[in-house]
């Protein structure tokens, strides 16, 4: 297994062992806008691609993580071991690094997150550089200019490799972190299904041990502020249910 990272800096991995780990540095321009920022981010996975098929000698698989998300320590184990095609993370956590609190959210998590996709490949379905666009893999992009990664399951399905859930929780999506792309594009993130919300005791458990990040875990709301974060999803969800039904209240007093 191979950790390939593209970038224009180096990232500092702390006390990361580096074996395993591969950066490639990129020479084409850092982007200066959101929509520029999208594109990059297609282009950056399509020049791993082409590094990967430089290299590859039979199929490969290959799962796509974002910067500013965690995976389980499982993550890999799942993606190798499993007999599908390709896969989708489709249960998975939000960390809200403002709030200091940890949602599970169950089904759907794939369409909101950009990690947790994984599929298989021949080598010859690689891109030939960062620039090729026709490759199959390359058809994995970015919004507004291909599909998103909310649409990766439709898009392998196509490549004949209709996906199947990972099985596992697998991925931690950083939410409101101050270097997230989508803090930029949509400003703070707020939560707000209750049934969600991952008590202190638990949400420590599962950051530290299942995702290796101890330093997060230990940074993480204690009972009280979570009790205030549940008030807060409760009563923002009490607020669209009363709106929701005020029209269709006013509806029936004006056919009375």
């Amino acid at each position: 297994m191979v950790i390939c990272i593209a970038c224009h800096e180096p990232p500092e991995l702390g006390g990361v062992g580096k074996e395993g780990i591969v950066v490639l540095p990129v020479e084409f321009p850092a982007p200066r806008t959101l929509l520029e920022a999208n594109r990059d981010k297609a282009r950056k996975r399509r020049h791993i691609g082409a590094w990967v098929r430089a290299r590859a000698t039979e199929d490969v698989r290959i799962a796509f993580v974002d910067a500013d998300d965690l995976v389980h320590r499982r993550f890999l184990d799942a993606v190798v071991r499993s007999k599908a095609e390709s896969q989708l993370v489709t249960d998975g956590y939000f960390l809200d690094t403002a709030h200091g609190v940890v949602w599970l959210r169950r089904g759907m998590f794939h369409r909101s997150c950009g990690s947790g996709f994984a599929c298989r490949f021949r080598p010859d379905e690689l891109p030939v550089s960062s620039e090729d666009l026709d490759a199959p893999f390359s058809h994995f992009g970015n919004a507004p200019d291909q599909r998103g990664h909310g649409e990766y399951g439709d898009v392998a399905a196509d490549l004949g490799r209709p996906p199947l859930p990972l099985g596992l929780a697998g991925v931690a999506y950083l939410v409101n972190h101050p270097e997230s792309l989508s803090l930029m594009k949509r400003g703070r993130r707020t939560l707000d299904r209750p049934s969600e919300l991952v008590w202190p005791r638990a949400a420590r458990q599962i950051v530290s041990d299942e995702f290796s990040a101890r330093d997060l875990a230990e940074g993480l709301a204690g009972t009280g502020l979570a009790a205030s974060v549940y008030g807060g999803a409760l009563l923002r969800r009490g607020r669209r249910r009363l709106a929701a039904i005020a029209p269709s209240a006013g509806r029936s007093r004006g056919r009375a």
